[in-house]
């Protein structure tokens, strides 16, 4: 379903990288050196930073305001416009109801915590005898709102900023919500086949809601991103697979890889997640997957170095797989000095003020070829 729509998407997106934005004027060229990202011949590290220009903004996921569709954008655009973006980054808006969002698009009961800024689903498997049918249902309550958002912000957003998606995920993730993360390492030995099947049965309705959510987007003429906030000319997603830290790579191969070369299939470039040291096991599998595009890498907490994993992140650039670094203030000079800059991009998720954001924009641009 989704493959016959990417001749469709890879043209609107690339008529909508070649146009500025109101609050992106150089939005080409910022476009243009992410494509050259993908494909391996950047000038230099590419750079995803931000920093507040304005005090007194709340600057929430806005979960409270869900409901309130005209105040929830008011809110959210007065972030953006209270937001200085620097190197690579391009401004946008987030349809944002938690991690894993397909998990509460497939029925998971979802809880929002305002407080805590995030959300948790809780657990509807019970068993494999009787397991749900996996089937997307476009009339699901959390899918419906999310729609109605994707479409408010994407009218807004056009010819202004980008749409970012909710977390779209991967089907093994999705899993571990639908069934909870203990019982599913158990299901592995238990009920391998019936965990395998069920992942490409979720992909199937992935499949659906991904294209739901380009053409809700991209149909209004607003160019998509997803939470890295990268570009790409081509459809592309980020998979996420956390539950590969509880799992040998032996058990990522054969139970994790099927779902995600059939999320390949449906989204284009896949743009992987590895998050922390205990996932950081499987990237020999990863260097080999032709069906991973680029890898993103999470040192994880409390290992808050990316500079300790240099191997694994140059044995990813050998293998061909750009790679997207989440880092530190203080290692980003060093990050963009000793990886290769056709390949490099890296994301500072500190709070930065507009003078070390611009500190920061200058060091990485300084390592041009």
């Amino acid at each position: 379903m989704t493959r016959s729509r990417h001749p469709v998407w890879t043209e609107q997106l690339y008529a909508i990288a070649r146009q500025p934005l109101e609050y992106c004027p150089a939005f080409p060229e910022i476009a243009a050196r992410w494509e050259r990202w993908w494909n391996f011949s950047a000038e230099c590290p590419l750079l995803v930073a931000a920093a507040p220009t304005t005090e007194g903004i709340y600057r929430g996921k806005a979960f409270h305001l869900l409901d309130h569709p005209a105040e929830w954008l008011a809110l959210r655009r007065r972030q953006l416009e209270g937001t200085m973006f620097v190197g690579d980054s391009i401004p946008r808006i987030r349809v944002d109801i938690g991690p894993v969002a397909v998990g509460a698009f497939l029925g998971a009961p979802l809880t929002l915590s305002e407080a805590e800024q995030t959300s948790w689903q809780h657990p509807i498997i019970t068993d494999w005898q009787n397991p749900p049918g996996f089937g997307f249902d476009p009339d699901n309550p959390w899918f419906k709102r999310v729609i109605t958002l994707l479409k408010l912000v994407a009218d807004d957003a056009r010819g202004r900023y980008l749409v970012c998606t909710p977390d779209l995920s991967g089907a093994i993730d999705v899993l571990v919500n639908l069934r909870g993360p203990d019982q599913l390492c158990l299901d592995l030995h238990d009920h391998r086949t019936e965990v395998i099947a069920a992942s490409l049965r979720v992909m199937s309705a992935w499949d659906h809601i991904y294209t739901e959510i380009m053409d809700a987007v991209l149909s209004r003429g607003t160019g998509v991103t997803q939470w890295l906030a990268c570009w790409s000319n081509r459809p592309f997603t980020i998979p996420t697979c956390d539950f590969t830290a509880l799992i040998g790579p032996d058990d990522f191969r054969d139970c994790c890889l099927p779902s995600l070369r059939q999320q390949a299939e449906s989204a284009g470039n896949l743009l992987f997640h590895l998050d922390g040291p205990q996932a950081a096991r499987h990237s020999p599998v990863l260097q080999a997957e032709p069906s991973i595009t680029a890898v993103q890498y999470t040192p994880g907490a409390g290992t808050p170095s990316a500079l300790a994993k240099l191997d694994l992140l140059r044995g990813l650039q050998a293998a061909g797989k750009p790679v997207l670094v989440i880092a530190p203030k203080h290692e980003v000079s060093r990050l963009a000095r000793v990886l290769d800059r056709r390949a490099t991009a890296i994301l500072v998720e500190d709070p930065l003020t507009p003078a070390e954001a611009r500190e920061l924009e200058h060091a990485v641009k300084s390592c041009r070829a």
